[in-house]
C-alpha cells in the first residue's frame, strides 16, 4: 500500500467509524504505530482530520479541506455522467474554464473528440489531463495550494480579469435549499467569482451529496447561474425558482 492510499484508507475509515484509535488503525491497515502516527500528522497539517488523545477524528465539514487525492475517488460514477451531460453544450471554437475540482477533471475526457477548442484552468491536474490532448491549454498561475492542487490569489484573479469566456464549468461544496453555492476555500471562491463575471453561460457541476449543504464563504445564487448538471434532482422551492436555461441537447438535466 502506497502512502497516498493509506492516507485515503485512514480517511474512509474515520469516515465511517468517527473518532479512531491509533492502534485500532494499526489492525485495520496492518501498519505499525509510527507509520500511522506520521499519516495522522501529515493529515492534520493539511486540514484532513483532527488529532485526539490516542487517536484521530474527521475534522468538522464545515472546516475541512478534504485533500485532492481522496475526492477524486468519491462519486466518481456520478461525476463522469454529470460532466458527460455537460460536455454537450461545448462547441468547436469555443474557450471554456474548468476550475479545478475533482469534478471538473472528468470533463476532459468529454472534451478528447474536439480539436479547436481553447480551455482555461486553475486545476494543476486538470492541466496535467487536458496536456494529452490536442487542445490549447491555458493555466492560470498563482499560489498552489497543496491540499487541492489548484492555483488561486491576485495572479490568477488577473487573468479571469483579462481574457472572455464563452462557458465556465464550475463546483463547489454546497447548494443550500434556497439556492445559494457556497464553499469552505475562500481563496478558490474568490477566484470561481472572477470567471462567473467573465464568461458568457455559467455552469455548476453539482453531485448528490452537495445538496441541501451550505458553508462559510458564499460563491453565487441560483439566479446567477445558467445550467446546474446535478447527480439528483434540485430542491422543490430552487427548482420553481431557477431560470436557469435548459439544454435542448439533454432534456433531464436537473435545473
Amino acid at each position: 500500500m502506497t502512502r497516498k492510499e493509506r492516507q485515503k484508507r485512514i480517511l474512509e475509515i474515520l469516515e465511517d467509524h468517527g473518532a479512531v484509535s491509533v492502534k485500532k488503525l494499526t489492525q485495520i491497515l496492518f501498519a505499525s504505530e509510527a507509520t500511522v502516527r506520521r499519516e495522522l500528522t501529515e493529515l492534520e497539517r493539511i486540514g484532513a482530520v483532527k488529532r485526539t488523545f490516542g487517536g484521530a477524528m474527521p475534522m468538522p465539514e464545515v472546516n475541512r479541506q478534504i485533500p485532492l487525492l481522496v475526492r477524486e475517488s468519491l462519486n466518481s460514477v456520478e461525476k463522469n455522467e454529470i460532466c458527460r451531460r455537460a460536455a454537450s453544450l461545448v462547441q468547436n471554437g469555443q474557450v471554456i474554464f474548468l476550475d479545478g475540482s475533482s469534478t471538473a477533471q472528468h470533463m476532459v475526457k468529454h472534451l478528447r473528440h474536439f480539436s479547436d477548442l481553447v480551455v482555461i484552468t486553475n486545476g494543476l491536474k486538470v492541466a496535467e489531463l487536458l496536456s494529452e490532448l490536442p487542445i490549447k491549454t491555458f493555466c492560470t498561475g498563482g499560489r498552489l495550494i497543496e491540499n487541492s492542487l489548484v492555483f488561486t490569489g491576485r495572479q490568477a484573479e488577473k487573468m479571469a480579469e483579462e481574457v472572455n469566456v464563452d462557458i465556465c464549468f464550475l463546483s463547489c461544496k454546497g447548494l443550500s435549499e434556497d439556492g445559494v453555492f457556497s464553499d469552505t476555500s475562500e481563496e478558490e471562491t474568490d477566484l470561481r467569482r472572477k470567471f462567473l463575471a467573465c464568461s458568457k453561460t455559467r455552469v455548476m457541476l453539482m453531485t448528490a451529496n452537495k445538496i441541501g449543504k451550505t458553508y462559510l464563504h458564499t460563491l453565487c445564487r441560483a439566479e446567477e447561474i445558467d445550467c446546474i448538471f446535478s447527480g439528483a434532482a434540485l430542491p422543490p422551492a430552487l427548482q420553481t425558482r431557477t431560470t436557469a436555461k435548459r439544454s435542448e441537447a439533454d432534456s433531464d438535466m436537473h435545473l
